[in-house]
Parts: structure tokens; sequence; C-alpha cells
């Protein structure tokens, strides 16, 4: 094939994609211009600081229900704490009665060992 015949045949594929590749890389390198700004505050400003005022709604909104449920746990976490002591307490109680009852219970046997006359 001549060179003249290279010469006149149309770019191939790749060549056209590598070029529009390029185009869009200097199109993203390219500062916007404040036109572009104005017409998409124009279009979108209202919703977008409506969206941005109902995400800062949100995270107030989840911030206080953290803050809650953290002070009903600790709330809850009290409350196992004082019945922890409470159970603490009643077994101890119990506890004294059993002996209690078991040292009245030995008295009482040795009355009935001894019988009526005292021996």
């Amino acid at each position: 094939m001549s060179t003249a015949a290279r010469k006149s045949n149309p770019p191939t594929r790749e060549m056209a994609e590598s070029k529009d590749e390029t185009n869009v890389e200097k199109m993203d390198t390219m500062p916007a211009d404040p036109t572009i700004d104005q017409v998409r505050e124009l279009l979108f400003g209202h919703t977008q600081r409506n969206n941005d005022q109902k995400h800062t709604e949100i995270n107030q909104t989840i911030d206080s229900l953290r803050r809650e449920m953290l002070e009903r746990f600790s709330a809850v976490e009290a409350r196992m704490d004082q019945m922890a002591v409470d159970t603490e307490r009643r077994h101890a109680t119990t506890i004294e009665a059993i002996g209690s009852a078991i040292a009245d219970l030995g008295a009482h046997v040795r009355k009935l060992a001894t019988g009526p006359s005292g021996k």
C-alpha cells in the first residue's frame, strides 16, 4: 500500500476515541464558567439548601436519640446495680435466718434428747 493511500484513509476508531478522551480531560481541568455556577444556583440552589437543612436536622435528631438512649442505658444499669445490692442483702438476710433456724432446731433437739428429767 502506498503512502498516499494510507493518508487518504479516514482516522480509525481508536484515534477518534483518544481525541475524545483528550478533549474530556481538557474540559475536566478547565475552571467552571461563573455563569454556569449562577445557573446551577438558580436551578438547584434552593433544593441543595433544603437538602443540607434536612441533613442537619436528621443529624441533630440522631444525636438527640443517641443521648436519650445513653441516658436510658445508664438508668437501666443503675437499676440493675441496685437490684444486685438488694438481692445480695436478701441473700445475706436469708442465710442468717436459716442459720438462726438451724440453731433453734439444734437447741430444741437438745431439749428433747435430755428428756423431761434434765439428765
